[in-house]
């Protein structure tokens, strides 16, 4: 997981009277309240006292929202992972959080990491009811940060702020270092935070919302629980690759130039072509798709370019084809790499002349059509195996766009899978369909040899047996799940006893099933009974882990 893909619809589950994140209860408050209440912490015990207290909140909450992360996602790094706070931050609305730089050095074990933040609410409470500081103000958000750092790197780290928008500056300016790269400036800030009991409180708690989330999942099976105004054409693309193709194609859509668009099956090569059109001048004409490799020989001819009446049997009257029924627009050629010689030499025609000729037919017809064509073969190679010519080739890839298959591009998967199951809401009418967070590390983990083809077949079945329009693991396709499972559990295997190799699997299996341990142990191939002996021999860490 990284944290620029984290999603506010599928982390936080908001439903009549209860808010929580997989199990954590959460509240809204409003900000005027909250002014109210530092004001009278203020007045009551001093401001020395609310900052700590204040403070020690904002490192708790940190260090919780820390542990949810761990708890929920599998991090593409322990970077990602940290960037997540300042993500959560913009997400519920604390403020706009840019991280301006970061920097861990593991080995040295030194952190450095600054964040800058506009519209601070803690600032906007402060100056809401207090008025401008003569300080820093931002002592909960100082607290969080440095809580949520702490927690993800097993050390004490400490946030100090350094311009705030209560003390009259533009935005407010965050440093955090590990205790031991600061200077003399941290003793003053040291003790707000005094929180040395405050890990093992947060580590208990995560362990209760395990348990809570297990039993979560257990009741929506037994209890059978278990939007988008604008249909683009393309879900953002957040990989280099992806963006590299976006950037191509509309380049490449000014101009009349043939394309070729190469790619693995299930890559997206049409919505591509699509894109191509619909951003050319061409865009009012027509855009024709014909699959070459699904018409038979005897047909593709009198498809592509119609045929006089009488010509052959069945041709009770003239038709013109689907070359001339793109005229003024543009033309898909899909699956280009499986048409015969014949007819590769009447496209390299059209491709020269700008001309057809119908079947039965000796005058040519002029044509204005823009030709696309895709392919998932070798074309290079088929030429040198003279099964396609080299001539029409060069003709067609004027310009070549390669479209890398899914798992080169991982970043784009959760982007379309969002835009996959807006379509599907609307399809198969299930208003608030979404993907709950545990499924996102099997999206993001499975290798997809389909492609998008694959995801998208993938998200409609999980969504046909989805209860209240939320995905989780046990409603995606079970070669995915076991996919991503199997390849978990085979990390390091010489390092691993076979004991934990079983105890492994029990909990996989424990996992797969919501905690049934009827199902596991039929699953397992043995009885309750030996199960729960098992259970009981590794009960210590069942229940660290749960």
């Amino acid at each position: 997981m990284q944290a620029d893909l984290l999603n506010l619809n599928e982390l936080f589950d908001i439903t009549e009277g209860y808010i929580h994140v997989h199990g954590r209860r959460l509240v809204l408050h409003a900000t005027n309240a909250f002014a109210q209440f530092r004001k009278d912490l203020i007045d009551m015990i001093g401001k020395k006292r609310a900052r700590r207290m204040l403070t020690r909140f904002g490192f708790f909450w940190g260090q919780a929202d820390a542990a949810t992360m761990k708890r929920i996602f599998q991090w593409k790094d322990r970077l990602e992972w940290i960037k997540a706070g300042p993500k959560l931050h913009t997400m519920s609305g604390v403020g706009r959080v840019t991280v301006k730089s970061l920097d861990v050095d593991y080995d040295a074990g030194t952190f450095d990491m600054q964040i800058y933040l506009h519209n601070s609410c803690e600032a906007e409470e402060h100056l809401s009811i207090i008025g401008r500081s003569d300080q820093p103000a931002c002592w909960k958000l100082a607290g969080y940060m440095s809580g949520y750092a702490s927690y993800c790197l097993g050390k004490s780290v400490y946030f100090i702020e350094e311009r705030c928008e209560a003390h009259g500056d533009g935005y407010c300016v965050f440093v955090g270092r590990d205790a031991e790269s600061w200077d003399e400036r941290l003793n003053e800030h040291l003790p707000f935070f005094e929180a040395e009991d405050i890990k093992g409180n947060v580590e208990r708690l995560t362990q209760e919302l395990r348990r809570k989330t297990r039993e979560l999942a257990r009741h929506r099976q037994e209890l059978g629980l278990m939007q988008n105004a604008h249909d683009p054409f393309f879900a953002e693309a957040k990989s280099v690759s992806y963006s590299h193709i976006m950037h191509l194609a509309s380049r490449v859509a000014q101009f009349d130039s043939s394309v070729l668009i190469t790619g693995e099956t299930g890559v997206g090569k049409e919505v591509v072509a699509r894109y191509i059109h619909r951003h050319s001048h061409r865009d009012k004409g027509p855009f024709v798709v014909v699959n070459c490799g699904a018409l038979p020989e005897t047909l593709l001819e009198s498809e592509l370019f119609g045929h006089k009446a009488g010509s052959f049997t069945g041709a009770t009257r003239d038709r013109i084809g689907l070359v001339e029924q793109a005229n003024h627009g543009s033309i898909f050629l899909d699956e280009i790499g499986d048409i015969s010689q014949n007819t590769q030499l009447k496209i390299l025609r059209v491709l020269q002349e700008k001309e057809i000729t119908r079947v039965g037919e000796s005058e040519p017809h002029k044509i204005d059509v823009r030709v696309i064509a895709a392919t998932n073969r070798d074309l290079p190679k088929a030429v040198v195996e003279e099964k396609f010519r080299e001539d029409l080739l060069f003709r067609l890839r004027v310009i070549e766009i390669e479209v890398p298959p899914l798992r080169e591009r991982t970043e784009d998967i959760l982007p379309l899978a969002r835009y996959l199951i807006d379509r599907l809401a609307k399809k198969l009418n299930i208003p608030k369909l979404k993907i709950d967070a545990t499924c996102v590390d099997y999206l993001q983990t499975y290798n997809w040899p389909g492609n998008v083809r694959e995801l998208d077949n993938a998200l409609e079945r999980a969504s046909v047996f989805s209860q209240d329009g939320v995905i989780l693991p046990e409603n995606l396709p079970p070669e995915i799940v076991h996919a991503v499972t199997s390849r978990a559990g085979t990390t390091d295997p010489l390092s691993r006893t076979l004991a934990q190799m079983e105890q492994d699997h029990i909990r996989t299996i424990l996992k797969l099933t919501n905690g049934n341990r009827s199902k596991a142990a039929r699953a397992l191939g043995i009885s309750t009974s030996t199960l729960w002996r098992k259970l009981k021999e590794i009960e210590p860490e069942t229940e660290n882990d749960d």
